[in-house]
């Protein structure tokens, strides 16, 4: 008995020590390049210090992937790249550090660059109340060259062979049941959480979307009709106009209250609208967070300096119909 127990844990750790060979063996070399953003405002600390963690978020999300992989034209989608960029906020401090790692060390300089770059220019363009500012405070640089460690992997790998096996026998030994292992209720929750915003924020988009396409296809209907329709008409003679009477003097016309929104010579302008409707202050709080909500989901379609497409113009004029006049 006491020889096979030796057999087993001398062969559970030779065989730990092979994986850890052949895993050290496979491994690619990886350089790991970091850049660090300042973030700063008017308020100084106190107003940055409480957005931190949505600039970290941001720092991580879908849309700065994108960017940085239509700019440097990556073999992999945004998605792949987004799940290999870091983010971290350095302690007592206003600084996020960004990193990547790649197996190419000039590539995980520019993916690391390239993502603070965008980062300063999403920050600016999301964060406006209070305005935030964001700068590169130190470039991109390699900080890590992991390497094929073979004897640390086999070392590595033999000793968890020998405690697996070690905890294997001793649990068929003494026949004990391992208890499971406790859930996170916090963690599970807040995935859950998770999940229903981003469904909710999936149902939205697919609603504006929607909406858009309707708009879209209306308007080209009522093209088609007036299209259609013919371009002469028989001129009718006009009746004989009545005597003129004195007009009754009427009040002078009051301006509706609230903000209105121009329309620039280049198209509307999403900042505008966003700034009418938190100014406004004669609308239900419904309305208003309407407003809010399509803001957000255009955000993705304005440009840097906040202009909209011309094909949004008729869902602008729908959905903002009590903010915009005509320029």
């Amino acid at each position: 008995m006491r020889a096979s127990w030796w057999s087993g844990l001398l062969a559970a750790t030779a065989l730990g020590a092979g994986i850890g060979v052949a895993v050290a063996g496979a491994r690619d070399t990886d350089y790991t390049a970091e850049a660090k953003v300042v973030v700063e405002a008017n308020g100084g600390a106190t107003a940055v210090q409480p957005l931190l963690p949505n600039v970290r978020e941001l720092a991580t999300s879908s849309i700065l992937a994108g960017n940085v992989d239509s700019t440097l034209r990556l073999s992999g989608s945004p998605d792949t790249l987004r799940k290999r960029l870091h983010a971290s906020i350095a302690p007592g401090s206003q600084v996020v550090v960004l990193s990547v790692a790649d197996s190419e060390r000039d590539r995980a300089l520019q993916i690391a660059q390239e993502s603070a770059v965008v980062l300063t220019q999403l920050v600016q363009a999301r964060f406006r109340t209070p305005p935030l500012k964001a700068a590169v405070l130190d470039p991109a640089h390699i900080v890590d060259h992991g390497k094929r460690p073979f004897l640390r992997g086999a070392l590595i790998g033999g000793a968890i062979g020998l405690v697996l096996a070690t905890v294997a026998l001793l649990v068929t030994r003494r026949r004990m049941i391992a208890a499971p292992l406790p859930t996170d209720e916090k963690l599970a929750k807040r995935e859950r959480q998770l999940q229903e915003r981003i469904e909710l924020v999936t149902k939205r988009e697919r609603e504006l979307a929607k909406r858009a396409g309707g708009l879209a296809q209306r308007e080209r209907s009522v093209q088609a009709r007036e299209d259609e329709e013919p371009r002469t008409e028989a001129v009718q003679p006009a009746p004989p106009e009545p005597a003129p009477e004195p007009e009754p003097t009427r009040p002078p016309a009051v301006a509706p209250p609230g903000v209105t929104v121009a329309r620039r010579p280049a198209g509307w302008n999403l900042n505008d609208l966003e700034r009418a409707a938190a100014e406004r202050r004669d609308v239900p709080r419904e309305r208003v967070e309407e407003w809010r909500t399509y803001v957000f989901f255009l955000r993705d379609h304005a440009g840097m300096d906040g202009e909209l497409p011309a094909s949004f113009d008729s869902l602008v004029e729908d959905v903002f119909a009590d903010l915009v006049r005509a320029g």
